[in-house]
This record gives structure tokens, C-alpha cells and sequence, in this order.
């Protein structure tokens, strides 16, 4: 499918007709579309990033925003908390439980923007302008 951009969002989402009759400026139930700029445009597909690791789960993704608008892509998976460095998966924290999922939250203030990851094993948080350090905010 060739990509699409719909500049004016003029007939809105329809969920009550069929696809075939959906209007070429219109989405359905908006799935597989992201807005952007005033306009809505059609999402090609997923992309793996980093390469494949051992079985098991990610406990937890989130994508956290530099001052400039560019993203650092989060995930908690086995015993590390890792970031996305544009072509591979980087360990921050260690030493955590493999089972306890991890919730991540953006924060901004005057001082930058930062990321919050909260689980059982402790509070940390992220300078996303320098990914790579953090500070754990647990007190026993």
C-alpha cells in the first residue's frame, strides 16, 4: 500500500460503514493511523529494533523526550532497565528482580526533561539528555 497523508481531516472516523466505503480523506475507528502536524497519516508497519535476545518478556517500554522533540526509547527487561541508543540496547540499571514490571512517566522543568521508572525494586530517574546515568530515589 502506497503511504497516505490526509492534510484535512474533514470527515472524521467512520465506524459504522464498510472499509470500501470509508471516504479517502476519513479513518476508521482511527486503527493504524497516528496524528501529526494537524494532519493524520496511515502507519506502515513495526520495526525490531536491536537485536533479538533470549526468551522472555519486557516488563515494561515507554519512550521518554529530549529538549529538542527527539525520543529515547525505555524498556525493562530481565534484571536491567535499558535505553535505545540508535543501534543497541544499553544497560543502565542492573541487578533488579527478572518479575517486577516497571512503569515509566515523562517529566519536564527548567532543569530538562526526565524519566521516572517506578517498580518494586526502587524509584530511578533518567536525564534523557545523557541517558546513560540515573538516580535512585529509593530510601529503605
Amino acid at each position: 500500500m502506497a503511504e497516505q497523508t490526509i492534510d484535512k481531516f474533514i470527515n472524521g472516523v467512520h465506524n459504522l460503514i464498510d472499509t470500501e466505503n470509508i471516504p479517502k480523506d476519513a479513518a476508521q475507528d482511527s486503527s493504524n493511523w497516528f496524528t501529526q502536524d494537524g494532519s493524520i497519516k496511515l502507519i506502515n508497519g513495526k520495526v525490531v529494533l536491536g537485536a533479538e535476545g533470549v526468551a522472555g518478556g519486557c516488563k515494561g517500554e515507554f519512550f521518554g523526550y529530549k529538549n529538542d522533540g527527539s525520543t529515547v526509547h525505555w524498556r525493562k527487561v530481565a534484571t536491567v532497565i535499558q535505553y535505545f541508543n540508535g543501534t543497541a540496547w544499553v544497560d543502565v540499571v542492573t541487578g533488579l528482580t527478572a518479575s517486577n514490571e516497571y512503569v515509566f512517566q515523562n517529566y519536564s522543568s527548567l532543569a530538562g526533561n526526565f524519566t521516572f521508572a517506578v517498580g518494586l525494586d526502587g524509584i530511578y530517574k533518567f536525564h534523557n539528555a545523557n541517558p546513560a546515568s540515573f538516580i535512585s530515589l529509593f530510601n529503605a
